[in-house]
């Protein structure tokens, strides 16, 4: 087993360290793990506007232990990670764990440095993630909230079976694989991931900040109901070009009735289950309709819309203009 701690809160500190301990070099603030403990990558980012991010992703080839030690100065970790988990991987936050097996999940989470934070992954997991530090201040300047402690507070004290985590939908994916893609020598790299950064922590605490003003604040689900819907979501969304499961598919394949589904996914995902697939549809359409070498019916036709006037209305209903209006622009 490969075990590694550190205390400070400094990721250009914690990657040269990590390299040390790994005997390889680093190259453009980038460590490539050694194959007889993993392949794959960590890159660390220092932002324009002070933010460490770390972006980690990798297959592990051995048992990894990687522990944060507490320290007494606050400073927080916003943790957007996909895992892939083929035996076990438990998450700890200081007496509190989280234990999974046989499972994917793809999950947001907070964590503070007055606990001690750690993960214990077994060899073939499969771990992405996007690490981003910063401190209450820096947060409630950006964000224009000044009760930033209180939201902060209030959020570590939520809990689904000891610690608190979001699934990620298909927006911070997106925002998450637009910062792996770009190259190191684009020359608007740091503007990039400064943007998806900013987006990413945006999205989180304005979420976080409404539910704490709303009187329902902690989410009204078990972690089987969560683990339910995320199956759903995963399913859903594995091939946006097919047709999309009927509820009663879905439902059956969760164990629950279709009403339940309905709701449950609503209340995690913020749409229902048709118009969430829609929109992860049309930003597809997007995606490739800026990449090139596709006319507006190609598209059309391989997202299954015999119909290329129904296309460009359920377009333009998404982004407020005409899929040719894109190509021309």
């Amino acid at each position: 087993m490969f075990q590694f701690d550190y205390s400070y809160t400094d990721y250009e500190q914690l990657m040269n360290e990590l390299a040390h301990r790994l005997h390889v070099p680093v190259e453009n603030n980038r460590i490539v793990f050694p194959e007889k403990l993993a392949s794959g990558t960590l890159t660390f980012v220092r932002l324009p506007n002070g933010i460490h991010v770390n972006i980690v992703n990798c297959r592990m080839r051995q048992d990894w232990f990687v522990c944060r030690r507490r320290i007494s100065e606050a400073w927080y970790v916003l943790r957007f990670h996909e895992l892939t988990i083929p035996d076990t991987l438990e998450i700890r936050i200081g007496s509190e764990r989280l234990k999974e097996s046989h499972t994917s999940r793809s999950i947001a989470y907070l964590t503070n440095t007055l606990s001690d934070w750690s993960y214990l992954a077994a060899k073939g997991t499969v771990y992405k993630g996007i690490d981003i530090l910063f401190n209450a201040s820096w947060l409630a300047g950006y964000l224009g909230i000044e009760n930033m402690d209180d939201v902060l507070s209030a959020y570590l004290s939520m809990q689904v079976e000891n610690i608190h985590t979001e699934p990620l939908d298909s927006e911070y994916r997106r925002l998450m694989q637009e910062i792996t893609d770009v190259k190191p020598d684009d020359p608007m790299r740091l503007a990039i991931i400064q943007n998806r950064i900013m987006l990413m922590i945006e999205r989180f605490f304005v979420r976080v900040y409404e539910r704490r003003a709303n009187v329902h604040f902690d989410l009204p689900l078990s972690k089987t109901d969560i683990d339910r819907m995320m199956k759903v979501e995963s399913t859903l969304t594995r091939d946006i070009f097919e047709p999309a499961p009927t509820i009663s598919q879905l439902a059956k394949m969760v164990s629950i009735s279709e009403s339940k589904l309905k709701k449950d996914f609503k209340l995690i995902y913020g749409l229902p289950v048709y118009e969430y697939f829609q929109k992860i549809r049309m930003q597809a359409a997007k995606d490739k309709l800026l990449s090139g070498g596709h006319s507006v019916k190609e598209v059309a036709m391989e997202l299954g819309y015999s119909n290329l006037s129904n296309f460009t209305i359920a377009f333009k209903k998404e982004f407020g203009l005409l899929p040719s209006k894109l190509l021309a622009s």
